[in-house]
Parts: C-alpha cells; sequence; structure tokens
C-alpha cells in the first residue's frame, strides 16, 4: 500500500464528516441499484469512498459553481456516442456556451472526426433538456464549445487562470513567506502550488441529474502518456467517473481552473489557462491554433533535488525556468539543439517562470522564429538558441484514450 493509498483510507475511516446514509427500500426515491455499480457509463463519483464523505468548505466550494455544471449526452441517429458534463461559461440573453470535452463528438471509427448524424443533448441542474449545437471543438485538446439557447440567460461559472509559479530561493529560508491570497470575488489568477485541495464537478447522467464533487489535491505527478500523449495535461489526485470527463475542476473558491479527464486512481486535467486562449482565438478568427511544443517540460521547482543542485550552485541567480525532461526527435526543439535538462529562463525576449507562461508565449508565435536563452549545467554562461515554433497539423494531433459508452 503506497502512502496515499493510505491516507485516502485513513481520511475514509477517521473524518468527522461522515454520516452513514439512510436506508431506502427497492425503487424509493432514494434507492440506488446496484446497476450504477457495474455500468460504467452510470456511475456517481462516491463510487469512490473518498468521495463519499464532503466537509462543508468542499460543498461550500462546489454550490458557488454547481448551478453552471450540465449533462451532456450525444447521439449518432439512434446509437449512444457519449455521455459527459460540462460547464457554461457564456450566457448572452438567450444564448449560452459550455465548455466540455470533445470525446462527446469524436467519431469511434475516425478517432478525429466528428460523428455522423450527431445530437447533442444538455440537461441543466433544474432537469430542463436543450438542443445543443456544435460551436467549435479540437481533438487536439480534447475540448469542445457547445451553444444552447434558453428563455433567460444561465448562470454561469467564474473562471480563474492559473499561476504555476514557484521561486527555488534557498538563501531566504528564515524569511516565512506564506501563500500569497490572490483571489478576490470576480479575480481573475489563482497561484496553484502542490497539495492545493482542488474539487472536480459533474453532474449525473440520469434523473434527477444530481451534482456529483470528488475532493482531492493537486499534483506535480506526470501523466501517463502510454494513455495521454497531450503535453499540457496537469494532474490532481481527484477520482471520478466517466460521466464526469469534461466537467470542471475548481479550486476552494469555487472557480474553474481547468477541464477533468478520467483516470484510473487520478484525474489529468487541462488548465483553463489553454482552454480560454483557445476559445477566445477561436471566437476571432473562426480557426483552431496548437503550437506542437517538440518537447516534455516541467517546472523547475518540480525536478529531483540533485538535478536542481547541479543548477542552482552554478547560477544561483536562477530562481524559476521551465526545464527540459525530453527532446522529441525530428521536432522544432531538437533542430534548435535544446538537450535534456536544458533550463528555458527567456522566451521571444521575455522572461518565462512556468510552463503556462511558456504556452501562452508560444502560442503567441506560432510559426515564426524566437530566440530562446537556456542555462545548462555543462555551460558556464546562458546559451542563446533560435527555435522555431511549429503548429500540430491534423496528422499530429495528440492521440486520446477512446472511453466507450
Amino acid at each position: 500500500m503506497n502512502y496515499d493509498t493510505y491516507k485516502r483510507e485513513w481520511v475514509e475511516a477517521f473524518t468527522p464528516w461522515k454520516r452513514e446514509p439512510k436506508e431506502y427500500p427497492d425503487n424509493s426515491p432514494g434507492f440506488s441499484s446496484d446497476y450504477e455499480s457495474f455500468n460504467p457509463k452510470r456511475q456517481r463519483f462516491y463510487l469512490h469512498a473518498q468521495n463519499k464523505h464532503l466537509d462543508v468548505y468542499t460543498k461550500m466550494a462546489a454550490l458557488k459553481t454547481s448551478t453552471s455544471v450540465v449533462s451532456l449526452e450525444s447521439y449518432s441517429g439512434k446509437e449512444e456516442i457519449f455521455q459527459c458534463s460540462g460547464t457554461i461559461i457564456e450566457s448572452v440573453d438567450t444564448s449560452s456556451i459550455i465548455l466540455t470535452a470533445a470525446s462527446l463528438l469524436r467519431c469511434s471509427k475516425a478517432r478525429n472526426s466528428i460523428a455522423d448524424d450527431i445530437k447533442v443533448i444538455v440537461h441543466l441542474f433544474d432537469g430542463r433538456a436543450f438542443d445543443g449545437h456544435i460551436e467549435a471543438y479540437d481533438f487536439h485538446y480534447n475540448v469542445a464549445a457547445i451553444r444552447i439557447q434558453s428563455d433567460t440567460p444561465l448562470p454561469i461559472a467564474s473562471l480563474a487562470h492559473l499561476n504555476d509559479s514557484i521561486m527555488i530561493r534557498p538563501s531566504q529560508l528564515r524569511v516565512t513567506e506564506e501563500k500569497p491570497f490572490q483571489l478576490r470575488p470576480h479575480s481573475n489568477s489563482f497561484h496553484l502550488i502542490p497539495g492545493d485541495s482542488v474539487i472536480a464537478l459533474g453532474r449525473f447522467n440520469k434523473k434527477p441529474y444530481d451534482i456529483m464533487a470528488a475532493p482531492g489535491e493537486f499534483s506535480i505527478d506526470r501523466c501517463d502518456y502510454d494513455y495521454f500523449e497531450c503535453k499540457e495535461l496537469f494532474m490532481a489526485t481527484c477520482r471520478i467517473t466517466r460521466c464526469g470527463i469534461g466537467g470542471p475542476l475548481i479550486n476552494h473558491y469555487g472557480e474553474i481552473i481547468g477541464i477533468c479527464f478520467h483516470d484510473v486512481s487520478s484525474i489529468a486535467f487541462l488548465p483553463i489557462n489553454i482552454t480560454s486562449i483557445w476559445w477566445e482565438h477561436y471566437k476571432k478568427y473562426r480557426q483552431p491554433r496548437r503550437p506542437r511544443l517538440g518537447m516534455e517540460v516541467t517546472n523547475l521547482y518540480a525536478v529531483d533535488l540533485e538535478i536542481l543542485e547541479r543548477i542552482i550552485s552554478k547560477f544561483p541567480e536562477v530562481m524559476e525556468g521551465i526545464i527540459v525532461e525530453e527532446v522529441i526527435p525530428g521536432g522544432s526543439a531538437e533542430f534548435a539543439g535544446l538537450k535534456h535538462n536544458d533550463v528555458i529562463i527567456q522566451f521571444g525576449g521575455r522572461k518565462v517562470r512556468s510552463f503556462l507562461e511558456l504556452f501562452h508565449d508560444m502560442w503567441k508565435h506560432v510559426g515564426e522564429s524566437v530566440e530562446l536563452v537556456v542555462i545548462r549545467a555543462s555551460a558556464d554562461v546562458p546559451l542563446h538558441l533560435t527555435m522555431v515554433v511549429e503548429e500540430a497539423t491534423s496528422d499530429k494531433l495528440y492521440s486520446w484514450p477512446f472511453w466507450e459508452v
């Protein structure tokens, strides 16, 4: 048994928030049949023990967002394609936009195309159902925007862009520095560090379309790239079921910080920074943009201690940056001369402190040649390299798991 499993089981056994459920007779309103336990597409989040007894802080955060969380289902003709969750992010007059997973639209035979004769149905928190119209989608990031028309404006979620930087300052250990409280009601930035509480939300895909919550913590663990190819994904220890795919990940203030994707023992999530920039670009240009990283990177603070020692001892002024963990053969990073354990500290003339800052800058320079400043443990001075920011063409899109219904 690993530590995370032990911790979850200990919390489950001793939580003061545990309240035994009332027993109901078969077929009564509170009864849940064993059918849910064996049907992957009909499983609530509390299938996982850590989601059964929510504390009041998790409930408050969830309730701030819950009315904007929807359930979606798609059909090709009469055949069901997929069921998932989504979030209303815009609502103007009678038109609303829902952000969700593109798995909702994906054809099972041609993985990067929309299923034929597709129909999308959206269920709101109050049970109302609407036809969904495909506004935009991108199979590279596995995101989609669905539009619905309602009689009145609908409740929308608050989004908080992530700041994923942490400064490494061993010389200032005597200074007690608390995590800055940056978030205010309607703010748009949240400083996320490993161990922070996060909550995955979803809406059950069967009447009465209940809200579901899965608390966990942000983790710097890497995705299983045999399962998820997408290099832009982050990880959290929340455990959801398949109907939570495409639903929001929120912070403890109830603000959206990512879109959830299902994994066996945790979740991968796409930071809201990336989905927001994708959606805003699409609204302006009506076409996608996809910078191809050509490498696997992470924030400098996340690497092993011995690697940090070699870097910081040689370049003590470097406290933030993005370290290259793998260079993809044949990509632009390899042609630029980047190597394993290089630390990128400037991109296109601008200092970059974290992965999400690097992604934002790469997005702005797709197709362009930019200058990088990197430090290398074997070099005495920073190196200046030139890199062309490639775009992921239709034949180089990320492969995503096919979650069968």
